[in-house]
């Protein structure tokens, strides 16, 4: 199967974030765009890797492990969905960055494991932004102290913060959950090493939103590879 159709919806996406980041003033090379394959063979990863997305984002761990060793190519691995302690151990060895950390024992353990494979992961911490019960992330008033322990932690790199926005959210909401994030990325600008604090934020339904209000990573699944296959 050769998934041509990515051709069009991949041109699309970027057209979109184009013109976001021009009713944003913007530029469009700020923004990387992760291309979620949750759910989707092994052969569709590889299809958009082929195209020149080289950074590929993944809900499971599981499905990590099993696509990351068949996948030819230079690709940037991103875990965005949540990571549970007994996992760590496992799917460390085929992650480049992780969006989901949002715990102090999530973070040691991923510490050690980096550690033991002489690496360092690339962390967004991810904050619950919405305040819904449902949602992973820690609270807002937790993120300096985390990202604090993170940036102690010799095989982790703190890039970032993660966020998502509120499920079924107007777009005040949506807006808001995003510029709480942002204002939060200007706070912890001091303990990260890179010379900007990575905002990820944004999903197929929202990104123009995130974009808006100072995205510079978004993540985007249905929209480019299409719907979920359970």
């Amino acid at each position: 199967m050769e998934y041509s159709y990515l051709d069009t919806t991949v041109a699309q996406v970027h057209e979109e974030i184009n013109r976001a980041c021009t009713d944003a003033g913007r530029d469009p090379s700020e923004i990387t765009c992760i291309v979620v394959t949750k759910r989707k063979p092994c052969a569709l990863a590889q299809a958009v890797i082929s195209r020149g997305n080289v950074h590929i984002g993944e809900n499971r761990p599981q499905e990590i492990m099993e696509k990351v060793p068949q996948l030819q190519g230079n690709f940037t691995m991103h875990l965005i969905g949540q990571l549970q302690s007994n996992k760590v151990n496992k799917v460390a060895p085929y992650i480049d960055w992780a969006h989901s950390v949002d715990r102090p024992k999530i973070i040691t353990k991923l510490n050690d494991a980096a550690g033991e494979l002489s690496k360092t992961i690339n962390i967004c911490l991810q904050v619950n932004t919405s305040g819904e019960a449902q949602k992973s992330g820690c609270r807002p008033e937790e993120a300096r102290h985390l990202c604090e322990l993170i940036a102690q932690k010799p095989h982790l790199s703190l890039r970032g913060l993660m966020t998502m926005g509120p499920l079924g959210g107007t777009e005040q909401q949506t807006r808001a959950a995003f510029a709480t994030l942002r204002a939060l990325g200007e706070s912890i600008q001091d303990l990260c090493h890179e010379k900007r604090v990575e905002l990820s934020m944004g999903m197929s339904g929202d990104f123009p939103l995130a974009i808006a209000e100072g995205a510079t990573m978004v993540r985007i699944g249905s929209r480019i590879v299409g719907s979920r296959e359970e």
